[in-house]
């Protein structure tokens, strides 16, 4: 028998306060007014009577290792003048794993926020002394730059993961 660890309310409130940290960085770097929404979404797969699958993306209850997620942050530039420069820096939490679907050209760290790169830039010094590629899994906190944010403009930075 497979004996698997559920996540209750409490352990996802850890999870759930990611993106509230996002945002609190982000906040503290704005120069004008800027809503920022986090959130946590599970993906849900059901299959209909004739086959077909079907995606959608709920309010995590509970959650179990393999299970996957979205992290994201909704930003909105609600003032009149443009916000230069914003910078998100999001920690992944142990718990979970960043996903194949990242993009090739996203700034990533595996040390923790110290050195920043894109997958194909960095690599992982093993026990052994020689070094190796980084795969998503390795990624410990992820970066989005955005050059402007026009007033009015507004947008989602989001990233998958897989509870471990």
């Amino acid at each position: 028998m497979r004996l698997i660890r559920k996540l209750g309310l409490a352990a996802l409130m850890t999870v759930l306060t990611l993106p509230a940290q996002a945002q609190a960085q982000a906040q503290a770097q704005a120069q004008a007014p800027l809503e920022l929404n986090g959130y946590v979404k599970l993906e849900k797969v059901t299959t209909t009577g004739s086959g077909e699958r079907q995606v959608e993306w709920v309010e995590p209850q509970v959650v179990v290792p393999g299970d996957r997620l979205i992290f994201g942050t909704r930003f909105a530039n609600t003032g009149d003048a443009p916000i230069e420069r914003f910078v998100v820096s999001t920690p992944v939490p142990a718990s979970v794993r960043v996903t194949g679907e990242i993009d090739a050209a996203q700034l990533v760290s595996v040390d923790n926020g110290t050195r920043w790169g894109t997958l194909g830039e960095l690599a992982i010094m093993q026990p052994d002394g020689t070094r190796r590629a980084v795969l998503p899994g390795d990624v410990t906190n992820i970066r989005w730059t955005l050059p402007v944010i026009a007033p009015g403009e507004s947008g989602t930075l989001e990233f998958y993961v897989t509870v471990r």
